[in-house]
């Protein structure tokens, strides 16, 4: 697999490799690839209850998956969930994509929330990010240089960052979550790629690789 799964523990893709611009130049495998070419995601009734239990938590995250499932038109992906407890240290749950499906590190945070909208927006990510991992994109990723250019290494990262956030709200339009619920959530141009995402009801509106630097600042 690539390294962006074997580093998703921290939350990073390491990009190193072809040169690159800003917008991505000389990467047809991000700015021109197939996926924005796609059609809508299919519009899934999908309103599991999220409770304030670990059971009832678990169960909403694998409901909800399933609906990704349905919405994107794909196999039915492995989601594994490990339980986190708070002790001294307060953690906070942590999905990522592992090598054969979703790995989430579950924690009182998303337990303990009585709204379903940041563990909704968490898995609708992450669940993004495995589209990226099938399409190429995440493995095009790593291979960007950025020039011993750590501005430029963080303007990456943002781009593939907004890029999961474009399709998670994608992701929320085919499963009827309205967009002005996300206002109190998501701010700047994180609400912006989302809004896109949604307006779009797809991914053809997810190409931030040829966004300008203002859009992924």
């Amino acid at each position: 697999m690539i390294r962006a799964l074997a580093t998703a523990a921290a939350g990073l893709v390491l990009f190193s490799g072809t040169a690159a611009a800003s917008p991505i130049q000389g990467a047809p495998e991000l700015t021109n690839n197939d996926l924005y070419r796609a059609g809508k995601l299919t519009k899934t009734s999908c309103t599991p209850k999220k409770g304030t239990t670990r059971a009832a938590t678990e169960k909403y995250i694998r409901t909800l998956v399933g609906c990704l499932d349905k919405a994107w038109g794909r196999d039915a992906i492995k989601v594994e969930i490990h339980y986190e407890p708070d002790g001294k240290k307060k953690y906070k749950s942590w999905p990522f994509v592992s090598f054969d499906g979703i790995y989430v590190g579950l924690a009182d945070d998303w337990i303990k929330a009585r709204n379903e909208l940041p563990v909704f927006h968490g898995m609708a990510a992450v669940y993004g990010e495995t589209v990226l991992v099938e399409t190429g994109i995440a493995r095009a990723a790593t291979t960007l240089d950025y020039h011993g250019d750590e501005k430029e290494l963080e303007e990456q990262e943002r781009r593939y960052a907004y890029q999961k956030t474009c399709l998670a709200g994608a992701a929320a339009k085919a499963l009827g979550r309205p967009v002005k619920s996300w206002k109190s959530l998501l701010k700047g141009n994180e609400r912006h790629w989302f809004d896109q995402g949604f307006k779009a009801g797809g991914p053809s509106a997810c190409n931030t690789w040829k966004a300008p630097e203002a859009k992924v600042a």
